[in-house]
């Protein structure tokens, strides 16, 4: 993934949970319009420096999704069981 930088305002830092939360413009590098989140600090020193009504550029370091499963209309969202996953020809399940 290449690198995608944001920018916005510093609204909260929590310390303890490791996260910042940013009112932050549109992120084009990842479709995202303006809005604000708290967003999880790689590491710790990160919170150094920073004060809440700030305004910050920053890099999104990580965007990943885990588990795929094949999905079809009608198809229920909520997660498969073990069992209900798809069988493989060696008959373990997928």
């Amino acid at each position: 993934m290449s690198e995608i930088y944001g920018v916005g305002v510093v609204q909260a830092i929590d310390v303890p949970g490791g996260r910042v939360t940013i009112a932050y413009e549109p992120i084009e590098g990842v479709n995202w319009p303006a809005g604000a989140m708290p967003f999880q600090v790689a590491k710790a020193a990160l919170h150094e420096g920073v004060v809440s009504g700030e305004k910050v550029r920053f890099r999104l370091e990580t965007q990943q999704i885990a588990d795929p499963k094949p999905f079809t209309p009608g198809q229920s969202q909520q997660r498969l069981t073990r069992s209900d996953r798809p069988v493989a020809a060696n008959g373990r399940s997928e």
